[in-house]
Protein backbone atom coordinates (compact mmCIF):
# COMPACT_ATOMS: atom_id res chain seq x y z
CA UNK A 1 0.00 0.00 0.00
CA UNK A 2 1.33 3.19 -1.13
CA UNK A 3 0.80 6.09 1.35
CA UNK A 4 1.92 9.47 1.67
CA UNK A 5 1.61 11.89 4.49
CA UNK A 6 2.57 15.38 4.72
CA UNK A 7 1.75 17.67 8.13
CA UNK A 8 3.10 20.46 9.95
CA UNK A 9 1.42 21.94 12.98
CA UNK A 10 2.53 23.78 16.09
CA UNK A 11 1.42 23.21 19.33
CA UNK A 12 -0.46 24.06 22.63
CA UNK A 13 1.21 23.79 26.31
CA UNK A 14 0.85 24.55 29.88
CA UNK A 15 1.60 23.38 33.38
CA UNK A 16 0.72 20.24 33.88
CA UNK A 17 -0.43 21.35 37.55
CA UNK A 18 -2.63 18.62 38.86
CA UNK A 19 -1.43 15.45 37.32
CA UNK A 20 1.83 16.19 39.28
CA UNK A 21 4.27 16.22 36.11
CA UNK A 22 7.32 18.11 35.98
CA UNK A 23 8.73 19.57 32.98
CA UNK A 24 11.90 21.80 32.44
CA UNK A 25 11.54 25.24 31.43
CA UNK A 26 11.56 25.47 27.53
CA UNK A 27 10.74 21.55 27.34
CA UNK A 28 7.52 20.90 25.83
CA UNK A 29 5.38 19.96 29.01
CA UNK A 30 1.41 19.55 27.04
CA UNK A 31 0.26 19.13 23.55
CA UNK A 32 -2.90 20.06 22.38
CA UNK A 33 -3.91 20.48 18.55
CA UNK A 34 -6.46 23.63 18.67
CA UNK A 35 -8.08 23.32 15.31
CA UNK A 36 -8.20 22.41 12.10
CA UNK A 37 -10.08 22.63 8.78
CA UNK A 38 -10.69 19.80 5.36
CA UNK A 39 -9.93 21.65 2.27
CA UNK A 40 -10.63 18.21 0.43
CA UNK A 41 -11.49 14.86 0.49
CA UNK A 42 -11.73 12.54 -2.56
CA UNK A 43 -11.45 9.07 -2.58
CA UNK A 44 -8.41 8.16 -0.95
CA UNK A 45 -7.09 11.78 -0.60
CA UNK A 46 -7.57 13.64 2.56
CA UNK A 47 -6.46 17.57 2.67
CA UNK A 48 -6.73 20.24 5.58
CA UNK A 49 -4.94 21.99 8.42
CA UNK A 50 -4.38 22.11 12.08
CA UNK A 51 -3.35 24.69 13.95
CA UNK A 52 -1.49 24.55 17.43
CA UNK A 53 0.15 26.65 20.23
CA UNK A 54 3.11 25.69 22.22
CA UNK A 55 3.98 26.45 25.73
CA UNK A 56 6.32 25.24 28.29
CA UNK A 57 5.81 24.21 31.91
CA UNK A 58 5.97 28.19 32.65
CA UNK A 59 3.72 28.85 30.49
CA UNK A 60 5.78 30.22 28.47
CA UNK A 61 5.74 30.30 24.10
CA UNK A 62 7.99 27.44 22.25
CA UNK A 63 9.01 29.01 19.45
CA UNK A 64 10.20 25.64 17.70
CA UNK A 65 10.37 22.11 18.58
CA UNK A 66 10.25 18.23 17.37
CA UNK A 67 7.36 16.53 17.66
CA UNK A 68 5.94 12.98 16.11
CA UNK A 69 2.58 13.26 14.16
CA UNK A 70 0.77 9.93 13.88
CA UNK A 71 -2.12 9.21 11.31
CA UNK A 72 -5.20 7.01 11.42
CA UNK A 73 -8.29 7.05 8.66
CA UNK A 74 -11.35 5.84 8.44
CA UNK A 75 -9.83 2.72 6.40
CA UNK A 76 -7.74 1.28 9.04
CA UNK A 77 -4.63 3.02 7.42
CA UNK A 78 -1.52 4.11 9.96
CA UNK A 79 1.35 6.18 9.89
CA UNK A 80 3.76 8.68 11.57
CA UNK A 81 6.54 10.95 10.85
CA UNK A 82 8.79 13.27 13.10
CA UNK A 83 8.93 17.46 12.03
CA UNK A 84 10.29 20.00 13.40
CA UNK A 85 7.19 22.79 14.45
CA UNK A 86 6.85 26.18 14.55
CA UNK A 87 4.16 27.69 17.13
CA UNK A 88 0.98 29.64 16.80
CA UNK A 89 1.53 28.20 12.89
CA UNK A 90 -1.27 27.40 10.58
CA UNK A 91 0.11 24.56 8.04
CA UNK A 92 -1.48 22.07 5.89
CA UNK A 93 -1.43 18.17 6.06
CA UNK A 94 -2.20 15.76 3.08
CA UNK A 95 -2.68 12.20 3.36
CA UNK A 96 -3.60 9.05 0.73
CA UNK A 97 -3.60 6.32 1.79
CA UNK A 98 -3.96 4.21 -1.94
CA UNK A 99 -6.85 2.26 -1.45
CA UNK A 100 -10.17 2.51 0.28
CA UNK A 101 -12.23 5.62 0.11
CA UNK A 102 -11.68 8.09 3.11
CA UNK A 103 -14.25 9.36 5.64
CA UNK A 104 -11.79 11.02 8.28
CA UNK A 105 -8.28 11.21 9.33
CA UNK A 106 -7.35 11.26 13.25
CA UNK A 107 -4.24 13.48 13.81
CA UNK A 108 -2.50 13.42 17.12
CA UNK A 109 0.99 14.37 18.15
CA UNK A 110 4.01 13.70 20.75
CA UNK A 111 6.98 14.94 22.11
CA UNK A 112 8.87 14.93 25.17
CA UNK A 113 7.18 12.20 26.36
CA UNK A 114 3.47 13.68 26.21
CA UNK A 115 1.05 12.71 23.59
CA UNK A 116 -1.67 15.21 22.11
CA UNK A 117 -5.55 14.85 22.20
CA UNK A 118 -6.71 13.38 18.44
CA UNK A 119 -8.01 15.73 16.17
CA UNK A 120 -10.55 13.89 13.78
CA UNK A 121 -11.59 16.45 10.36
CA UNK A 122 -14.40 14.46 8.43
CA UNK A 123 -14.82 14.52 5.09
CA UNK A 124 -18.03 16.21 5.36
CA UNK A 125 -15.97 19.11 6.90
CA UNK A 126 -16.74 18.80 10.73
CA UNK A 127 -13.73 18.61 12.96
CA UNK A 128 -13.94 17.35 16.72
CA UNK A 129 -11.16 17.44 18.98
CA UNK A 130 -11.14 14.47 21.77
CA UNK A 131 -10.48 15.66 25.58
CA UNK A 132 -7.57 12.94 25.65
CA UNK A 133 -3.72 12.94 26.24
CA UNK A 134 -1.22 12.48 28.66
CA UNK A 135 -3.36 14.74 30.57
CA UNK A 136 -7.15 15.14 30.01
CA UNK A 137 -7.69 18.53 30.95
CA UNK A 138 -10.38 19.98 28.97
CA UNK A 139 -8.83 23.95 29.56
CA UNK A 140 -5.53 23.60 28.13
CA UNK A 141 -3.64 27.02 28.69
CA UNK A 142 -7.31 28.62 28.84
CA UNK A 143 -7.13 29.82 32.42
CA UNK A 144 -6.02 26.79 34.06
CA UNK A 145 -3.80 28.47 36.33
CA UNK A 146 -6.64 29.58 38.14
CA UNK A 147 -9.71 26.39 37.28
CA UNK A 148 -8.20 23.10 35.72
CA UNK A 149 -11.30 21.69 34.25
CA UNK A 150 -12.02 17.83 34.31
CA UNK A 151 -14.67 15.54 32.69
CA UNK A 152 -15.98 13.55 35.49
CA UNK A 153 -18.71 10.83 36.55
CA UNK A 154 -20.83 10.55 39.81
CA UNK A 155 -21.33 7.30 41.47
CA UNK A 156 -24.41 6.79 39.47
CA UNK A 157 -21.85 7.30 35.95
CA UNK A 158 -23.53 10.20 35.00
CA UNK A 159 -21.27 13.06 33.59
CA UNK A 160 -20.06 15.96 35.03
CA UNK A 161 -17.14 18.44 35.03
CA UNK A 162 -14.94 18.73 38.13
CA UNK A 163 -13.03 22.46 39.15
CA UNK A 164 -9.66 22.15 40.50
CA UNK A 165 -7.71 25.04 42.11
CA UNK A 166 -3.59 25.15 41.71
CA UNK A 167 -1.66 25.59 45.27
CA UNK A 168 1.41 27.66 45.33
CA UNK A 169 3.56 24.05 44.69
CA UNK A 170 1.45 24.13 41.44
CA UNK A 171 -0.72 21.23 42.40
CA UNK A 172 -4.65 20.80 42.07
CA UNK A 173 -6.97 21.53 44.87
CA UNK A 174 -10.80 20.10 44.32
CA UNK A 175 -12.93 22.90 44.70
CA UNK A 176 -16.13 20.80 43.75
CA UNK A 177 -18.05 19.66 40.78
CA UNK A 178 -20.78 20.54 38.15
CA UNK A 179 -22.84 17.83 38.20
CA UNK A 180 -25.06 15.94 35.93
CA UNK A 181 -28.19 17.59 37.14
CA UNK A 182 -27.15 20.51 36.39
CA UNK A 183 -27.12 19.62 32.81
CA UNK A 184 -29.45 17.29 32.23
CA UNK A 185 -32.58 19.52 31.85
CA UNK A 186 -30.83 21.24 28.65
CA UNK A 187 -29.60 17.77 27.06
CA UNK A 188 -30.95 18.07 23.47
CA UNK A 189 -33.41 21.05 24.66
CA UNK A 190 -31.47 24.02 24.77
CA UNK A 191 -32.35 27.34 26.56
CA UNK A 192 -34.11 30.48 24.61
CA UNK A 193 -31.24 32.62 26.30
CA UNK A 194 -28.24 31.95 27.76
CA UNK A 195 -28.72 30.42 31.53
CA UNK A 196 -26.70 30.86 34.33
CA UNK A 197 -26.77 27.50 35.81
CA UNK A 198 -23.76 27.55 38.98
CA UNK A 199 -20.62 28.40 40.17
CA UNK A 200 -17.70 26.38 41.86
CA UNK A 201 -14.96 28.84 42.68
CA UNK A 202 -13.62 31.13 39.89
CA UNK A 203 -15.58 28.78 37.35
CA UNK A 204 -19.22 29.52 36.03
CA UNK A 205 -21.28 27.31 34.51
CA UNK A 206 -23.99 28.46 31.28
CA UNK A 207 -26.47 26.34 28.88
CA UNK A 208 -26.24 28.22 25.35
CA UNK A 209 -28.86 28.35 22.58
CA UNK A 210 -26.41 26.52 20.53
CA UNK A 211 -27.29 23.82 22.63
CA UNK A 212 -23.49 23.22 24.09
CA UNK A 213 -22.37 24.33 27.46
CA UNK A 214 -19.56 26.84 28.12
CA UNK A 215 -17.70 27.44 31.54
CA UNK A 216 -16.21 31.01 32.36
CA UNK A 217 -13.23 30.98 34.33
CA UNK A 218 -13.07 34.32 36.01
CA UNK A 219 -9.01 36.06 36.95
CA UNK A 220 -9.62 37.24 40.63
CA UNK A 221 -6.38 39.42 39.90
CA UNK A 222 -7.09 40.93 36.43
CA UNK A 223 -10.34 42.38 34.44
CA UNK A 224 -10.21 39.35 32.56
CA UNK A 225 -11.94 35.79 31.90
CA UNK A 226 -11.00 32.30 29.75
CA UNK A 227 -14.19 30.81 27.91
CA UNK A 228 -14.24 27.02 27.58
CA UNK A 229 -17.49 26.06 25.42
CA UNK A 230 -17.80 21.84 24.80
CA UNK A 231 -20.85 19.69 23.82
CA UNK A 232 -22.10 16.75 26.36
CA UNK A 233 -22.32 13.86 26.84
CA UNK A 234 -19.85 12.27 26.90
CA UNK A 235 -17.75 15.81 26.37
CA UNK A 236 -16.72 16.40 22.79
CA UNK A 237 -15.79 19.83 20.53
CA UNK A 238 -14.29 21.28 22.93
CA UNK A 239 -13.00 25.07 21.80
CA UNK A 240 -12.02 28.18 23.35
CA UNK A 241 -13.42 31.80 23.28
Amino acid sequence: MNKKFFAGVALLISLLAVSGLSYAAGAVARLSITGGSLTQCTGNVIEGAISVTAYDSTGATISSFNATESFVTSTGSTDSQSFTFTSGASTAFYMGTGVGTLSYVDITLSANGVTSPAIRIGCDGSVSISSGGTDVRLNFANGDLINVLYSSTDSAGKGGVAVYSVNSESKGVYEGSFGYALFSPYLGNPPSVNTFLGKVDQSSLYALTSGEFQIVIADPLESKSYTTIFSAFPISGVYFH
